[in-house]
């Protein structure tokens, strides 16, 4: 029986991947690299154990943040934001990292970043479309982009080679705080961040992450469209997952997996482990995730058990 919130605190951006009948959860956990932990049922979850840390030949020196592990050609890929070594100010990058177990040990396969633009980029998910294509997604820091004294952070994507492990395609910008609630003039950061992308009856449906990390009101938001390059178009409805007043504060930065039974999916998200101090401090909690008129619906968000 799941029980919200999972056992699982100081931790952020859960990501679930479920491989032979295992789940692995992996989070922006430590700040010296990732702790993965594995479970077979999503309620029972071992101890944690370091499944990356840093070289001397890699790029990222600190914030280790949100990693997303994907299992093809024999290998398991994770792609993790970090800061580029050397920089004095915000410069945080997309790196990739390959093992051959997903409890690692998973090493750089370069000393650069995936690749480079000029200023941050973050939360790196990958989306692998019917016909075998790759697609990159991921959010411009906002610490690089101040509009009218605001932080802002927009959502883009990019193709990758078959392998992943490069960026063979222009950079599209395809989401933006653009919604009332994306904008409460209470916070001085405006993100959408966190993407995650599905594909339901040939319509492409993004999850993604809008106000600031730390306030109760970061939330989920929902948007589709028929091509992975967009243009998407943000649900009216939104957000889809939100907080509770005086129960549940800030969830958000999401993933997708399926349920122990194969039935149905699930939505993995976080929320502030104190209601009254949000903060970097979360936990994870796990709801159902269905389709209602064409839209993404999350069944919660719930605590205690089901």
């Amino acid at each position: 029986m799941l029980t919200n919130p999972l056992p699982i605190t100081g931790i952020g951006d859960p990501y679930v991947l479920r491989w032979d009948g295992v789940y692995y959860l992996y989070a922006t956990s430590a700040p010296d690299g990732f702790r993965v932990w594995h479970s077979a049922d999503l309620s029972q979850w071992s101890e944690p154990v370091y499944c990356y840390r840093p070289g001397p030949d890699s790029f990222g020196e600190s914030c280790f943040w949100a990693p997303e592990v994907y299992g093809w050609d024999g290998k398991f890929y994770m792609y993790y934001t970090a800061q580029w070594k050397g920089h004095a100010e915000e410069a945080l990058r997309i790196g990739l990292a390959v093992a051959d177990n997903p409890l690692g040990p998973f090493r750089d396969v370069s000393a650069a970043p995936l690749f480079d633009l000029g200023y941050g980029v973050l939360d790196g998910h990958v989306f692998t479309d019917d016909d075998g294509q790759r697609y990159l997604y991921y959010s411009r820091a906002g610490a690089n982009q101040i509009i009218d004294g605001k932080k802002e952070a927009d959502i883009y994507v990019a193709r990758l080679s078959r392998d992943g492990r490069e960026v063979t395609g222009p950079h599209h910008r395809v989401l933006w705080a653009s919604q009332p609630w994306e904008r409460d003039p209470a916070d001085d950061q405006y993100w959408n961040e966190g993407p995650f992308v599905l594909k339901h009856q040939g319509r492409y449906h993004m999850m993604y992450s809008a106000n600031f990390y730390q306030s109760r009101r970061y939330g989920i938001g929902g948007a589709w469209a028929d091509s992975p390059y967009g243009p998407f178009v943000k649900y009216p409805e939104n957000p889809i997952v939100s907080y509770v007043e005086g129960r549940v504060s800030g969830p958000g930065h999401n993933s997708v997996t399926i349920a122990p039974d194969g039935q149905g999916l699930l939505c993995v998200y976080h929320v502030h482990t104190d209601y009254h101090h949000p903060s970097g401090d979360r936990q994870v909690c796990i709801d159902p995730l269905v389709f209602r008129d064409g839209h993404i619906a999350v069944l919660g968000p719930t605590l205690g058990s089901r």
